[in-house]
C-alpha cells in the first residue's frame, strides 16, 4: 500500500495488523503493503487473529483462484484450428504479442487483487476481472481480405468474463491502417461491429443499458448505438424507463435482449489494450452480474433473474406446476460470490428440471425482503435479519406443497471468515425436495 506516496513500512501497521501478520504466510504478508485503504478498514472490522488460520486455509493457491475466476471456456479462444491461424502482417502479430502479454497481466492482478478481498475479508469490484481468452478477429488469406478457409487472421478479438460457452461477449481490436485501431464490442464481420446482446427482461435492466449507452460509454469517447433483435436502432431514454417502473408512463417492453454497440477509433496498441479495458470495466461494472446469470439461462433454459416487477411470477400465492424453486442471492461485488459463479452455470447445467433464480441484492428487491427473508425468519422480516449467521451468497431453497403452493424449506449460507458456500457439496441435500 502507498502512504503519501512511499510503500508502507512495518511500523506503520496498526498493532492488529502486525497480530495478524504475525500468523500469516510468507505471500500473505507480503500483500499487506498493497492493501488498499478500503481493505485495511475492512481488516480492522472484520477479521480477528483467530481468523487467520481458517481464512488462509480456504483462499487457495494461484492456480486454484485462476480457474475459479477464469472458468468459461469455448468457441474460437479455445479452437485449435483457430489458435493455429497466422498473424496475416507484422502489425498483427505486434498486436497478438502485447495483447496476450496485457491478458496474462491483467489475469495476475485479477488473482491477487481476489486474493486480497479473501484475506481481508472484503467485498470489491475486481477491476482486473476483465477477460477470459483470446484468438484472432477475422480470419483471412494472405492479402489481408476476410476468408472462413484462410490461414490467417487479422486484429484480435477478446473474450469477455461471463461468456457461457458459444454464448460469448468480446472485444475486437481492429487496424484501420498504420497505427489506427478500432476497438469495438462484439465480433467483427464483413468489416463491420457485431455488437453484443444485453439481457432487457426487466426496467431495471433495461434502465443500466440505457445509461451504460446513452452516457456512460460517451462519456469516455465510445460510439454507442442500440438495436432491437429486429436490427432496428432504438432511442433509450433513462426517464421514461423510470416512469414506464413507476406506472407514470406507457408501459416499454423491448424483449429479453437488445444488441448494444459501442466502438472508438485510438492510436497505437497501447492506447487500443487500454481503451478495450476501460469498455469492458465501464459494462461490466454496471451489467455484469445480469449478464453473466442471463448466459448460463440463454445456454440451458432453467436460470432466471428475479425482480421486484417479476416476483409473483417466481412466487406466486397460488399451486405452481412447478417442483420448487432455487433462489440464489447475489450481488456484483462479492467476493463470495464470484467464488460461486461456475457453481452456479454447473447447477443449471446438470439440474435441467430444476428451476433457479438470481436475486441481485444490489437492485431493487422490497418483496423479496418482506417474503422471503420473511418466510426464513418465521414470519418476521427482521427476525432474520437480526438472527442471520451467513452473508451472500445464500441458497434458499422453495418446494411445492400437498396444494402445489411453494413453500419455504431450507437456507443455506455460512460465516464471514468460513469457506464460501459449495453449491455443488450440498446439491443431494438441496434436491431431495424436488423428488
Amino acid at each position: 500500500m502507498m502512504a503519501n506516496g512511499k510503500e508502507s513500512t512495518e511500523n506503520e501497521f496498526t498493532p492488529l495488523e502486525q497480530e495478524l501478520m504475525d500468523k500469516m504466510t510468507p505471500q500473505h504478508k507480503a500483500l499487506m503493503h498493497k492493501l488498499t485503504k478500503k481493505e485495511r478498514q475492512s481488516m480492522a472490522q472484520n477479521v480477528k487473529p483467530e481468523y487467520v488460520d481458517l481464512i488462509q486455509s480456504w483462499i487457495g493457491t494461484d492456480e486454484e483462484i485462476e480457474r475459479m475466476l477464469f472458468w468459461d471456456k469455448g468457441g474460437k479462444y479455445d479452437d485449435p484450428e483457430w489458435q493455429g491461424l497466422k498473424p496475416v502482417d507484422k502489425q498483427t502479430a505486434q498486436l497478438f504479442e502485447r495483447a496476450d502479454a496485457h491478458l496474462r497481466e491483467l489475469n495476475k492482478e485479477a488473482i491477487e487483487i481476489q486474493r486480497r478481498s479473501d484475506l481481508t475479508l472484503y467485498s470489491q469490484f475486481n477491476t482486473a476481472l476483465l477477460f477470459t481468452g483470446m484468438s484472432g478477429a477475422v480470419r483471412c488469406n494472405a492479402e489481408g481480405e476476410e476468408d472462413g478457409k484462410g490461414d490467417f487472421f487479422k486484429g484480435v478479438e477478446i473474450r469477455c468474463i461471463g461468456s457461457v460457452e458459444e454464448n460469448i461477449n468480446s472485444i475486437t481490436i481492429y487496424p484501420l491502417d498504420s497505427d489506427r485501431f478500432q476497438v469495438h464490442f462484439g465480433s467483427r464481420k464483413s468489416n463491420e461491429p457485431q455488437g453484443i446482446w444485453a439481457y432487457t427482461g426487466d426496467s431495471h435492466s433495461l434502465l443500466q443499458l440505457a445509461q451504460t449507452s446513452e452516457k456512460v460509454l460517451p462519456k469516455h469517447g465510445f460510439e454507442t448505438m442500440t438495436k432491437s433483435a429486429k436490427d432496428e436502432p432504438l432511442q433509450l431514454d433513462p426517464k421514461e424507463i423510470r416512469k414506464s417502473a413507476m406506472g407514470e408512463g406507457d408501459k416499454l417492453d423491448f424483449g429479453y435482449e437488445l444488441k448494444l454497440f459501442a466502438s472508438q477509433t485510438v492510436s497505437g496498441i497501447d492506447n487500443a489494450l487500454t481503451t478495450a479495458d476501460n469498455l469492458s470495466h465501464r459494462f461490466y461494472e454496471r451489467f455484469g452480474l445480469e449478464t453473466e446469470c442471463y448466459k448460463i439461462g440463454k445456454k440451458y433454459g432453467n436460470f432466471f433473474i428475479m425482480r421486484e416487477e417479476n416476483f409473483d411470477q417466481f412466487l406466486p400465492d397460488t399451486p405452481v406446476k412447478d417442483k420448487g424453486l432455487i433462489l440464489l442471492t447475489a450481488t456484483l461485488v462479492c467476493r463470495r460470490c464470484r467464488r460461486e459463479m461456475d457453481e452456479f452455470r454447473d447447477l443449471a447445467k446438470n439440474y435441467p428440471d430444476v428451476k433457479s433464480a438470481l436475486v441481485n441484492l444490489s437492485s431493487p428487491q422490497f418483496k423479496f425482503y418482506e417474503k422471503v427473508f420473511g418466510d426464513m425468519g418465521g414470519g418476521d422480516v427482521d427476525n432474520f435479519r437480526k438472527t442471520a449467521a451467513g452473508v451472500t451468497p445464500f441458497v434458499i431453497v422453495y418446494s411445492a406443497d400437498e396444494n402445489g403452493v411453494l413453500k419455504f424449506r431450507e437456507y443455506l449460507s455460512t460465516a464471514k471468515a468460513d469457506k464460501t458456500l459449495s453449491i455443488r457439496g450440498n446439491m443431494e441435500k438441496v434436491v431431495q425436495y424436488f423428488e
